[in-house]
């Protein structure tokens, strides 16, 4: 077991590696409480339409109530993100395993549903008023047992395909559940986290090749199959390199329509025009070209950076930790928040085709909110082991306590 010492008796190495684990985390907390304020900001704005409209029809209903929930969402995550910051991380480690299995469980549940869920997706799981989406907490549970498993190989055991054979067929059933349930985007994100997790687990490139095929494959057949998605696709490649259409627009056209009119500045929180009109998933997948209208540029560089900050905090919590597991966590985390969030802006943009995936601690979800936000308290959970961290933490409330007190005394 790992020993703690006093920040002070720390070597000159420690040290150092304490003062980076310490930034990165500051660094990542403030960037996801920056992200997770915006959102809030904004899933006002964007369900104002849809609100004002329930409230017109039925004077009983309370304004703003799905932003409203999502507040409470938010206060939920940071919550339980505490209080897995708190529980030593080996804990949850020791448990991944029946984390995982009851995703896949809940994900399965999701199967056994009537109904075809929203245009083909049934990934929602209805338990009395409320609804669930089961694969957002999966996505949790895949990357704390994923680098349970992974961690546990050497480098040459990892790159032999016998001794793999266990995490990938996990990883497998994972991204099955989801896809049998008409998320195809999910399971793409899904493919992101594990591949990402296997290659930089030492995995050689050339290894990654015939599944990379597989997958490429599997993809192709799930979009022929269903015309929806063979329309979102060949629209996006016959609208790759042309201007936005005024006559019949897409819903890409119209997130076009809101970056474009939104300016450096953009409009102002809540007077943006194309959440009113025809910009489908205003609050949730495109709740980006919102930003764009209301916040401008500005806006969205803001939220660009923010994301790109937070992925370097974890990447340099996982370059410079000593546990394996702990490095793989936080890296799995990197790919998760970030591959997503970069995916869901460039589909917003019109760089790749439409699928639905939600912009992290910013669209509109419950679901999303609190395991993304989780998943964050895991990973501090393992910044705190790091000998002289949660000691720094103790030494700076100390502080405050001393600074109260002599001006009270004053």
């Amino acid at each position: 077991m790992t020993t703690h010492r006093p920040a002070h008796d720390l070597e000159d190495a420690d040290l150092a590696r304490r003062n980076v684990i310490l930034h990165s985390l500051l660094l990542m907390v403030a960037s996801a409480l920056m992200l997770i304020a915006i959102g809030v900001f904004m899933v006002f704005s964007a369900t104002a339409p849809s609100s004002i409209s329930a409230v017109a029809n039925d004077p009983t209903t309370q304004l703003f109530s799905v932003a409203l929930r999502q507040s409470v969402f938010a206060v939920l995550g940071i919550v339980g993100a505490i209080v897995l910051a708190i529980v030593p991380f080996r804990f949850v480690k020791r448990f991944s395993p029946l984390l995982l299995f009851l995703g896949i469980f809940l994900q399965t549940l999701v199967l056994l549903q009537d109904g075809d869920g929203v245009a083909g997706n049934n990934n929602w799981l209805r338990i009395g008023g409320a609804a669930v989406q089961p694969s957002e907490f999966l996505k949790l549970a895949l990357i704390i047992w994923l680098a349970m498993m992974l961690a546990r190989l050497s480098l040459a055991e990892i790159q032999s395909y016998k001794t793999i054979i266990i995490p990938a067929l996990g990883f497998g059933i994972s991204i099955g559940v989801v896809v049998m349930g008409g998320d195809v985007g999910t399971g793409l994100v899904f493919v992101l986290i594990g591949g990402g997790m296997f290659w930089l687990s030492g995995m050689r490139a050339r290894q990654l090749v015939p599944p990379a095929f597989l997958f490429g494959f599997a993809a192709t057949i799930l979009v022929v199959i269903r015309p929806s998605r063979l329309y979102r696709v060949g629209d996006y490649l016959a609208n790759l390199f042309t201007l936005p259409g005024t006559i019949t627009p897409t819903q890409s056209d119209y997130a076009l329509f809101a970056f474009g009119s939104g300016g450096v500045t953009g409009a102002g929180i809540g007077a943006g025009k194309e959440k009113w009109r025809d910009l489908a998933e205003a609050h949730t997948d495109f709740i980006f070209a919102v930003i764009g209208e209301e916040l401008g540029l500005i806006g969205v560089v803001t939220i660009i950076l923010l994301f790109l900050a937070l992925g370097w905090a974890l990447l340099r919590i996982a370059m410079n930790h000593y546990d394996r597991y702990a490095q793989l966590l936080a890296v799995g985390a990197a790919l998760w928040l970030c591959g997503q969030a970069f995916a869901n802006m460039w589909v917003v943009a019109g760089l790749l085709p439409v699928f639905g995936v939600p912009l992290p601690f910013v669209s509109m979800g419950g679901s999303s909110m609190m395991a993304t936000v989780w998943m964050l308290g895991v990973v501090a959970a393992t910044a705190f082991d790091v000998p002289g961290v949660k000691e720094s933490f103790t030494a700076r409330r100390g502080l405050v306590r001393q600074a109260r007190a002599l001006i009270r005394r004053k």
